[in-house]
């Protein structure tokens, strides 16, 4: 639905809130927090020698029950969680998800 827009966002570094503005742009609905839910990928751990860390950036859209799920790398790793500054630190996007909670009304394939 929007990955043509997505697209444009995927492989740009930025912080989480620059993310946030890019995808209110992209879908035209404001999201509910601009910080989002952040989680961190454990999957393949431990891999110090890949020298980045995944997390995993959910954003809930307001007034709807979708959802943008976003992978985001840093080029630095840190042990703990809290040593990361995720409020100014700068990410790069790796794959932006949207998340379809609602069913639709109809067939979008079809409008």
């Amino acid at each position: 639905m929007y990955e043509e827009k997505f697209y444009l966002i995927e492989g740009k570094e930025m912080t989480i809130k620059e993310l946030a503005k890019e995808l209110e742009a992209a879908t035209g609905t404001e999201l509910e927090d601009v910080e989002g839910s952040i989680n961190r990928v454990v999957v393949k751990k431990p891999a110090p020698e890949r020298g980045f860390e995944a997390f995993t950036v959910t954003f809930k859209l307001k007034h709807t029950v979708d959802l943008i799920d976003a992978v985001v790398t840093t080029n630095n790793t840190k042990k703990r969680l809290a040593e990361y500054d995720l409020e100014n630190g700068v990410f790069t996007v790796r794959l932006i998800s949207y998340v379809r909670k609602e069913a639709p009304i109809q067939n979008e394939s079809e409008l």
